[in-house]
């Protein structure tokens, strides 16, 4: 029997607290530079003619509806890596160049980050944890690589299997090359690696495309109504708390009608810290914030050092949503039916709602949980 968990905590506080990066090293003295950030970041791209502004992006990123530019390889497959959000693993090194990230409930009721990115191969991403259950629907929906530190015994035995099925491809660090030690900060938060050192791996197990990457449901510009594709009806929002674990987890956006963005903030020690990606020193900005909600349940086969156990999540079928987007909250409804395709939202009229291109955050948390907005 699944037995739902409680993971409600108290709203967060915010203050801003600065974050300094540390100079980068590691077992063979490794260094790099903070920037340049990426090795292929995408070109301005090429004029096109005026399209109706409330239309889905068609030549687009399909993980984040940035237009595209001429020759851009949209088929290459994308990175979904694991990235721990402990307090003691922030700030996280390219965070702010992934397509799309999701921030799913983990034990102890932290949090962990699964970053998928695509458009752009940043040179550090870090810091590299472990793969959960979780993933094994995330993965295949993007048709991806899930690039990881390890995973217990138990999720090692269906990970594997899922890739000898050719579900995704899976390159865990207990088998995989192309991950290094850093000498700033204590294992177990110190894994790093690089999009061209797991692009390299993909291309020795000649897995480096993915021709069939679905689209997410993108506007076709940052420039449009905010009442637009799906929003009519949304009520304001400029601040957002999602009550994850108080003292570690929390956390809260605030909207920036100036750029179209939330600023993130997470808790650490109990109080709201400002996120800014340590790599490119560019603080993190969602141009959408998606809630989705759905069963969650532990599993007794998976349990930590602490003695707390793991959990699994239902990923497909339909459950409550809420798409927070141009300083609207709206409510509505998610669905996917299998964990080949992408999430999809409507409104409580049956209108999908669209998201502005740029970077989404996607939120996965239990039904019993309650996110506030003003």
């Amino acid at each position: 029997m699944h037995v739902a968990r409680s993971y409600l905590r108290a709203p967060t506080l915010l203050l801003a607290t600065a974050l300094i990066a540390a100079a980068c090293g590691g077992p063979k003295t490794i260094e790099f530079a903070p920037s340049p950030a990426s090795s292929a970041t995408p070109a301005t791209a090429t004029p096109r003619a005026t399209l109706d502004p409330a239309a889905a992006c068609e030549e687009c990123w399909p993980l984040s509806g940035l237009p595209t530019a001429a020759g851009a390889a949209t088929n290459r497959k994308p990175l979904l890596i694991k990235i721990d959000n402990a307090p003691a693993a922030r700030p996280h090194y390219a965070i702010t160049q992934a397509d799309m990230v999701f921030e799913i409930i983990v034990e102890g009721g932290v949090t962990r980050l699964a970053a998928v990115f695509q458009a752009q191969d940043p040179a550090t991403i870090g810091g590299v944890r472990s793969a959960r259950l979780v993933d094994r629907s995330l993965t295949p929906m993007v048709r991806g690589a899930l690039v990881y530190s390890g995973t217990s015994a138990y999720a090692w035995s269906l990970i594997s299997k899922d890739a000898d099925q050719g579900k995704y491809v899976e390159l865990s660090a207990d088998h995989a090359q192309g991950y290094f030690r850093v000498n700033f900060r204590a294992a177990p938060y110190n894994l790093f690696t690089s999009a061209a050192n797991q692009r390299q791996n993909l291309k020795q197990l000649g897995a480096e495309t993915a021709n069939d990457i679905p689209k997410w449901g993108f506007l076709v510009s940052a420039d449009h109504p905010a009442t637009l594709a799906g929003m009519t009806g949304g009520v304001a929002a400029t601040e957002i708390t999602i009550p994850y674990r108080a003292d570690t987890s929390a956390v809260s956006y605030q909207y920036d009608a100036a750029t179209k963005t939330y600023a993130r903030f997470q808790n650490a020690a109990g109080r709201a810290v400002r996120d800014v990606d340590a790599l490119t020193n560019k603080p993190v900005a969602a141009t959408d914030v998606v809630i989705i909600q759905t069963e969650i349940w532990d599993v007794p086969d998976i349990v930590d050092a602490a003695g707390s156990l793991s959990n699994d999540m239902r990923m497909t079928g339909t459950g409550p949503a809420t798409v927070f987007r141009d300083g609207l909250r709206q409510d509505g409804i998610w669905s996917r039916k299998d964990d080949n395709a992408p999430f999809t939202f409507k409104n409580a009229a049956g209108e999908q709602i669209l998201l502005s291109p740029g970077q989404p955050w996607i939120h996965v948390i239990p039904n019993e949980m309650k996110v506030t907005s003003q």
